[in-house]
């Protein structure tokens, strides 16, 4: 079934979000990332290595997926992550699945030759419109969380931006620079890889700068924080980024994966309110639908 994929990412994503943002009101936004990051990596080579016959780091495409990851795990999770602690999971998730489809149509036309027609032009128009909602209108007060707010929007459109281009590089080195047949799983953790690398570099450095201003890093206690890294770890790098591989894969369009996978917000406005009773504003769930309503359109377009 085409469509299982893409919604079970969808939802997993949502879940992923909601834990992601408690992490970052209990520790330091970079540790929480790396963290979590470090304890996909052990689930995912687990998971590879005793259902799917292994890593399969020996396939010509590694490369490709490395560079996938460093630019969707390695820059755009630092910018999901940095983001949450500043707008908070909804808007964040907004702004990152809805803009990410259009950065993953601008690298598949500079990458792969694959054209922009008029009518995905004015889908993208509809879902930039939408997302303008949502950031412009009234903002439910949040204290625990950064007030930083352009920065917020910039942290948050850059994680799009690595989401989106990732996808691309991921289904070019599927696809296109080197045909094989690699697992979801093992895909997952090549890209994980990389982009661990890089966190682990600009986590380094960045706590050198929370030395410098007397930051903590922590700020829970471990038995509070575990749930929360468990629950985004696997909702997220595991399950999340293994059913979207898997997407890549059986969909064979990224702007028609990320099209469905921007319902996250959605989603997550859902679980937000089972969870937490968080009411958004109406300007912002109007700025929501319109914005994955966007997507939507350039989905059925791409796909046409």
């Amino acid at each position: 079934m085409i469509w299982l994929p893409p919604i079970l990412t969808t939802w997993f994503f949502a879940a992923s979000a909601i834990c992601g943002q408690r992490l970052t009101t209990m520790m330091d936004p970079m540790w929480a990332n790396l963290t979590r990051l470090s304890l996909a990596m052990v689930l995912l080579a687990t998971l590879a290595i005793s259902l799917t016959g292994g890593l399969q780091l020996n396939n010509a495409a590694l490369p490709w997926f490395m560079i996938s990851g460093v630019v969707g795990f390695g820059i755009g999770d630092i910018g999901l992550f940095l983001a949450f602690a500043r707008l908070g999971a909804r808007l964040t998730m907004l702004i990152n699945l809805c803009l990410a489809p259009l950065f993953a149509a601008a690298g598949e036309l500079f990458l792969m030759g694959t054209q922009i027609s008029g009518f995905e032009f004015l889908a993208m128009l509809i879902v930039l419109l939408g997302v303008g909602l949502s950031v412009t209108g009234k903002r439910a007060v949040m204290p625990h969380l950064n007030r930083d707010y352009p920065l917020g929007l910039a942290l948050a459109v850059l994680a799009g931006m690595g989401q989106g281009f990732g996808a691309v590089l991921s289904r070019w080195a599927e696809g296109y620079a080197a045909p094989t047949q690699v697992t979801p799983f093992a895909q997952a953790f090549q890209r994980c890889g990389a982009g661990w690398m890089v966190l682990l570099v600009a986590t380094f450095v960045w706590t050198i700068f929370l030395r410098k201003k007397g930051q903590p890093i922590v700020r829970k206690p471990a038995r509070t924080i575990a749930p929360w890294l468990i629950g985004a770890a696997a909702c997220g790098p595991v399950i999340g980024v293994s059913c979207f591989q898997w997407s890549l894969g059986v969909v064979q369009n990224s702007a028609f994966v990320q099209a469905i996978v921007s319902t996250s917000p959605i989603a997550l406005m859902i679980l937000m309110f089972l969870l937490e009773r968080e009411i958004p504003t109406r300007r912002a769930v109007l700025g929501a639908f319109i914005g994955v309503g966007g997507v939507a359109s350039l989905c059925i377009l791409r796909a046409a």
